[in-house]
């Protein structure tokens, strides 16, 4: 078994780097000889340690499968000092194949006691802030600006690792461990989308709003500032984040709409005149001419300016208009429109 480090120093400590990647923290990534843990062995097994803005990636190489046992147990004896893991992929895969070759080997693994965040499952929650064409590491390298030397995958690399086993070689050596090592530096890096999934359950803060002929805009503030900026349309309207704000424009309607009164069982419709009253109003006039209203009936029409709301956002007891009774379009009034409807809306078209 051969141990290599590299250490290099960070120039910045971002919002996610420093809340995910502390002290306390081990990044990890294997590489094996195959999927299968029952078929396959690993041979190569990457970490990361965090001292301040110092970073040692450590390199346990197996140069035969007899050596697997030896970078397992030195694995192991590392990760006893950490509480928390982070890899990639890492709770399907690396925690997976490492938990099955320790069975193999008969030995008591921690790797389970472990808080363990994988970056993979947690990026995919921000889908509908990305939009990536997938979520593989490199795919979100790329999306984050970052270019790496290595031009291959983990399997590409079996063979050469098999050729390096048997002959030595100490260009197939470097290949395997460029692989890993930039696959764990690029973790590191790649940390940073983490903030996309955070910002959908962060504070948001309103800071300023102004109104013109055909649209709404607004200002919010978070605590998180993005590495990448983000632009989605919606039919609604728009919205761009840039550093730790949210920029929101929506669509006005100008013209008439109806809003439909929820204690419709207190009017009366008047037939003759298609309007309702209260019934306290109505008990003294003809029977004839008033009956119980509906909710279709029980409505109010108004002239204004409107905001089309996304179709399944709660707005409370906040007055909503319609088109007609059966039309599914909601709008608010922008007389309405008061600071927590605002971080309503905005957190909305967040997770939609």
């Amino acid at each position: 078994m051969e141990i290599i480090n590299n250490t290099y120093e960070i120039d910045n400590i971002s919002y996610a780097l420093d809340k995910y990647f502390d002290n306390n923290t081990i990044f990890f990534d294997i590489e094996c000889t195959g999927l299968s843990p029952r078929k396959s062995f690993i041979y190569l097994i990457g970490y990361a340690i965090r001292l301040g803005n110092m970073v040692t990636v450590t390199q346990l190489l197996a140069n035969n499968e007899s050596e697997e046992i030896e970078i397992l147990n030195e694995f192991e004896n590392v990760i006893r000092n950490y509480d928390k893991l982070l890899g990639f992929n890492s709770t399907r895969f690396d925690e997976s194949f490492i938990v099955e070759r320790c069975k193999k080997y008969k030995l008591n693994t921690v790797i389970k006691q472990k808080k363990h965040l994988d970056m993979y499952l947690t990026t995919t929650k921000a889908k509908c802030l990305l939009d990536l064409p997938n979520y593989k590491q490199k795919t979100i390298e790329g999306f984050l600006g970052l270019n790496r030397k290595d031009e291959y995958d983990g399997g590409q690399l079996i063979p050469v690792y098999q050729h390096y086993s048997l002959t030595n070689d100490q260009e197939s050596k470097k290949l395997i461990l460029l692989h890993n090592y930039e696959d764990v530096k690029g973790m590191i890096y790649i940390a940073d989308i983490l903030s996309y999934s955070d910002i959908l359950t962060s504070d948001l803060r309103f800071v300023n709003m102004e109104l013109d002929e055909d649209k709404l805009r607004f200002e919010i503030e978070t605590d998180i500032a993005l590495p990448s900026s983000i632009n989605k349309i919606r039919e609604y309207g728009m919205y761009i984040i840039k550093n730790n704000r949210i920029y929101v424009t929506l669509n006005i309607f100008k013209g008439t709409l109806e809003t439909y009164l929820p204690d419709y069982k207190n009017y009366y419709y008047l037939i003759s005149e298609d309007i309702i009253i209260p019934r306290s109003l109505g008990e003294s006039m003809d029977k004839s001419n008033r009956r119980p209203a509906t909710r279709k009936e029980c409505k109010v029409v108004a002239e204004g300016s409107y905001v089309s709301l996304p179709k399944g956002i709660d707005v409370g007891s906040t007055r909503t208009f319609k088109a007609s009774y059966e039309s599914k379009e909601a709008y608010i009034s922008v007389s309405d429109i008061k600071e927590d409807i605002i971080i309503k809306i905005t957190r909305y078209m967040l997770k939609h």
